[in-house]
């Protein structure tokens, strides 16, 4: 609780107090402004395309990833000789910086000698392509969630009861049926930890934009704790800063209430 208090709990309220204040570069509060920073962010384009950039970023790499994790795992269920090769396969982009991860894939995105453009034959400006910079970013995202989320569901696909889908097979279940009836709601208390848990990552997410967009083109992967980032290193403005990073906390914290409110009815407990 120590640890806490100083590290977490202080921190988070003197956010929330120098919120309503204007702060000087140094971070000494000058002004008591109330709501106007609030007001003053929410109405600027700029940091309204940020939250649609980070919603749509977790929009597309929360789901994906969780999907193909329960998949891989579905496949890698019964054991084989080579099982531990494959299952490492699957689970080693969990254990790669993200540092690395994004330097192989701004290879692989390079227009002119890149793989992705030479080996399918086409000519996509991956970063450089307002349009196309946020999906390739998330791409990055969901392969490197994609091997954590695997190792959680194989535990759990590997503890659905045979029997149960034994039955279901003599039923005429397809594998289909099977995934959808079976799987989904026996394994849905650890795809619930999973998706909660990757909400929160992705809304905090600005460590590929650093690397590999800064934020651009145009804004187009600017997130909102990069934008606030900017704000106190590049600006010292923490007048802006203090007021977004409390919205995206609001943000964050929403979305796992509605989570929560699925887990109610969506996630089964054996």
């Amino acid at each position: 609780m120590i640890l806490f208090t100083v590290f977490t709990f202080y921190p988070f309220a003197e956010t929330i107090l120098k919120s309503f204040f204007i702060v000087d570069s140094l971070g000494q509060i000058k002004q008591f402004v109330g709501f106007e920073n609030y007001t003053y962010i929410l109405s600027d384009e700029k940091f309204l395309r940020v939250i649609v950039n980070t919603l749509l970023f977790v929009v597309l790499t929360v789901p994906i990833s969780k999907v193909l994790g329960l998949l891989l795992a579905i496949l890698a269920n019964k054991r084989r000789k080579t099982s531990s090769f494959y299952e490492a396969s699957f689970a080693i982009p969990m254990a790669m910086a993200s540092s690395v991860a994004a330097m192989i894939f701004q290879l692989l995105y390079v227009p002119s000698l890149g793989f992705l453009n030479g080996f399918f034959g086409i000519e996509v400006e991956w970063l450089n392509d307002p349009k196309m910079a946020m999906v390739s970013i998330s791409i990055i995202q969901i392969w490197m969630s994609t091997g954590y989320a695997f190792i959680f569901m194989l535990s759990a696909v590997r503890g659905v009861s045979q029997e149960i889908l034994e039955n279901a097979r003599l039923e005429g279940a397809s594998p289909f049926r099977q995934i959808i009836s079976i799987y989904i709601p026996l394994t849905s208390p650890i795809m619930f930890y999973l998706i909660c848990t990757d909400i929160a990552y992705s809304m905090m997410m600005m460590s590929f934009v650093n690397i590999l967009t800064e934020g651009g083109p145009n804004n187009a992967t600017m997130t909102i704790m990069q934008y606030v980032f900017k704000q106190f290193t590049a600006a010292g403005n923490f007048t802006n800063a203090n007021p977004a990073a409390i919205i995206a906390f609001i943000m964050t914290f929403i979305i796992t209430m509605i989570s929560f409110a699925w887990e109610k009815k969506g996630v089964h407990y054996q």
